[in-house]
């Protein structure tokens, strides 16, 4: 299979974790992260159990960083922006 390079800017913190499980798995950086896309991109598509599953994993890390931002509200929606009353 052919390959191309993606690049990103991501958080120092999150590079490091990134490496870190790279490391742990054996893996070179550039597998891991395709290993990871990968099973995030089948789970999209998958069963509506895989489907909860990563809706569950995205709302819980976008909970963590919420959180360690001091839970801002700065230009959050209002519950009748978000439910249409």
């Amino acid at each position: 299979m052919s390959k191309t390079q993606l690049n990103a800017r991501v958080p120092e913190e999150l590079a490091s974790e990134v490496r870190s499980a790279a490391s742990r798995a054996g893996m070179d950086i550039g597998d891991y992260v395709a290993a990871v896309l990968e099973a995030d991109l089948a789970a999209a598509s998958g069963s509506e159990e895989l489907r909860r599953a990563r809706a569950n994993m995205h709302a819980a890390a976008a909970y963590k960083k919420w959180m360690a931002a001091g839970q801002p509200e700065t230009g959050a929606m209002s519950m009748d922006e978000v439910f249409g009353a």
